[in-house]
């Protein structure tokens, strides 16, 4: 009777599933150890199994092979291909038994215990089995076509390579076989080795190493070689497939080695934090032994599963789903998270490691380093200010982007981007910005540098042809990355939206934000702009924008005409528009306006009159 072992029966159709846990205790005595001291110790821990006939092996499989979607079926190993139980022979679409570990391979025939161990015995398609016959496991060149019809195994003179979804199956019975069968007891002796055609006089070798050990890493365990391992533990042999349980043991026994790293690193914390990146930075802390490289784990549970032995764990830089890793040279001692979402808390942890491949070897002893950072959202004060497209010259267009915040940003260390949707479709136009942005100014970027300087009088902050909107195109202001990559903080525009007829459709005119809109916006806000219905190239405010402007008067009435207004006490540059204050005091001559205008604050001094002859006036609140 076995005792101390809990376990669930899923049942589907007729057909039952075991599940247990790894008994207490059961790999103890391999705690710890490495190379032929584990091997040892796992067969000490495996050998002495439960044996069977051949016969009764053969019932076995009907259990720990059925189908479970028909419970009178068993699934064949190599092709996936589903018999019915009855239908065992050696004639065409029925299965037999296969010998993973080829019997020729030692010569050790259908006796217990190794010709009837269930951990290796398979159902397998009768000519399947045929063809595979004895060959070693390696990449093959020739799709095996079987009579029943085209499978996904390949083979060669000396070579067999089953389906994708069964090579890590096949290694980790191999595995098993050469750790079980060690010589003791009249046994036969099983050893695995790096090259093909290795039993051509019944030797008890198996190949190829290498290549089983990469099936082992790119076909990991899953729930039915799980369910068939307790399967076989629960009701048959009463031993495991330690490699099933512990696939790190196959790197620790098999693998090249070199020394665990003797030091985890020192001072691991976060630093220069923005709404979308954090910056982390350690000390390396060299011991005797010095990592390689270091496995940096990201996500926003603190919450993380520590890497196996024997594993390397592939760089994941898409933190759209909170959570990813990054491998870093030693001696590199900093990196920077990008494209992270606003006012959230990330955690790290941090794994020195040597070796790569199925020799990686994580130092995860001690207290594991770790740390957290937030990134703020409530700094975040650069948003779109102005989008055109001039009705008399089309190539005078520009974007703005206004900096509201209290401290200079710089693009050398902030990564931002402006991006444009062409018409709601899959183009997109990606510009990263450079220089920097002072507190309460503006950063101007043009289509095209010479006729933006004809048309305005000075150069634009950056030139480029990302800016091509013609009016139903979108902008959209990301940060830590594009448009792919970074988080959007400010939109104009609807993505994947075609602007024509919409809202904020801008074709020959302009918008401009409002003076009192401070904050950033990543879905479009109608009310936060004023766009006219047509604009030409002197109606454009490039770098110029949340102005408070005052009413003098002092060469017209005209509404229209600059030199009418103050600018900070001196002539203003242009008439106002929606981002600007505008303050009417009492004066000698009040304003008239004939044309289309706007402002978004409007304060009248006291009996003032504002005349509106044949235009309008828009005032933004």
């Amino acid at each position: 009777m076995i005792r101390g072992i809990f376990i669930t029966l899923f049942v589907f159709g007729t057909h039952i599933w075991v599940f247990c846990e790894i008994p207490p205790g059961y790999y103890d005595s391999a705690s710890g150890l490495t190379g032929d001291a584990l091997k040892t110790a796992l067969n000490d821990i495996i050998d002495g199994h439960i044996e069977f006939s051949y016969d009764a092996a053969k019932e076995a499989l009907k259990v720990t092979d059925e189908d479970t979607i028909n419970s009178d079926n068993v699934i064949c190993l190599y092709t996936g291909w589903s018999y019915a139980k009855t239908e065992f022979g050696n004639g065409s679409e029925q299965w037999n038994r296969e010998h993973t570990w080829s019997k020729s391979h030692g010569d050790f025939g259908d006796l217990p215990p190794a010709g009837t161990d269930i951990h290796h015995l398979r159902p397998a398609d009768a000519s399947v089995n045929s063809a595979k016959n004895n060959r070693d496991f390696h990449t093959g060149t020739t799709q095996y076509i079987d009579g029943s019809g085209p499978t996904d195994c390949y083979m060669d003179t000396d070579i067999w390579e089953p389906r994708d979804a069964v090579k890590g199956d096949v290694a980790r019975m191999i595995f098993y076989m050469a750790t079980r069968y060690e010589g003791e007891n009249g046994e036969v002796d099983l050893e695995i080795v790096d090259y093909v055609n290795t039993a051509p006089s019944y030797e008890a070798y198996y190949g190829k190493l290498t290549t089983l050990m990469q099936w082992h890493i790119d076909d990991p365990v899953d729930s039915w070689e799980i369910s068939r391992n307790n399967i076989i533990y629960t009701s048959y042999q009463e031993n495991r497939n330690p490699y099933i349980d512990h696939p790190e043991y196959v790197n620790l026994i098999w693998g090249t080695f070199y020394p665990e790293p003797s030091n985890h690193v020192l001072s691991f914390a976060t630093s220069a934090l923005s709404p979308t990146t954090i910056t982390v930075t350690w000390n390396d802390n060299d011991g005797s032994n010095t990592a390689d490289k270091f496995l940096i784990m990201i996500n926003t549970t603190g919450s993380f599963t520590t890497p196996v032995d024997g594993i390397e764990q592939n760089d994941d830089i898409d933190y759209s789903d909170a959570i990813g890793q990054v491998n870093i040279l030693h001696g590199v001692e900093t990196y920077t998270f990008t494209g992270l979402t606003p006012s959230t808390t990330y955690y790290f942890e941090i794994y020195p490691y040597s070796n790569f491949g199925i020799n990686t070897d994580y130092k995860t002893d001690s207290t594991i380093p770790s740390t957290s950072g937030l990134t703020n959202v409530s700094n975040i004060f650069l948003f779109i200010s102005e989008v055109t497209h001039p009705a008399d010259a089309a190539l005078a267009k520009y974007i703005e982007i206004y900096n509201a915040g209290n401290s200079t940003i710089d693009f050398a260390t902030e990564i931002w981007y402006i991006s444009r949707q062409s018409n709601g479709g899959a183009t997109w136009g990606d510009l990263l910005l450079t220089g920097s942005l002072a507190a309460d100014d503006t950063y101007v970027i043009s289509n095209n540098n010479d006729v933006f300087y004809s048309s305005y009088g000075f150069y634009a902050d950056i030139n480029s042809g990302v800016i091509t909107g013609n009016g139903d195109d979108g902008y959209f202001l990301f940060s830590g990355g594009n448009h792919t990559t970074g988080a959007l903080i400010d939109a104009f525009g609807v993505i994947d939206e075609d602007g024509t007829g919409q809202n904020w459709e801008y074709t020959d005119s302009k918008a401009v934000r409002k003076y009192n809109d401070t904050i950033p916006s990543q879905t479009w806000q109608s009310w936060q702009w004023i766009i006219n219905s047509s604009a030409n190239v002197e109606h454009m405010t490039p770098d110029w924008h949340r102005k408070t402007i005052i009413w003098s008067g002092a060469e017209s009435a005209t509404w229209e005409n600059a030199g009418n207004w103050l600018d900070e006490g001196s002539t203003s540059s242009f008439v106002p528009d929606a981002g600007c204050k505008v303050i009417i005091p009492v004066t000698a001559t009040s304003p008239e306006i004939a044309s289309e205008v706007s402002c978004d604050q409007l304060e009248l001094g006291t009996n003032v009159t504002l005349s509106i002859t044949s235009g309008t006036l828009t005032i933004g609140h």
